[in-house]
């Protein structure tokens, strides 16, 4: 016998790992783990959802960027 989960509960489900995701308390590839998609597909709802990066995740890429410029100047 299989059960229908209710839509409603599978988009709260969605909800609480792109939450989790976006305050930093897990990391994209256990995210997409825990849905059963693949990373890229991970980002590409992330994209489509417009959720943006974790905090700690956006102040290491700034500051990989600003080492990329301070190496050219």
């Amino acid at each position: 016998m299989t059960v229908a989960i209710p839509e409603r509960i599978k988009e709260k489900f969605l909800n609480e790992i792109l939450e989790m995701y976006a305050e930093g308390e897990i990391s994209a590839g256990k995210a997409a783990e825990m849905l059963g998609i693949p990373r890229a597909a991970f980002y590409q709802l992330l994209a489509e959802k417009r959720i943006p990066l974790p905090e700690k995740l956006n102040q290491s890429i700034m500051k990989e960027l600003k080492k990329l410029e301070t190496k050219k100047g």
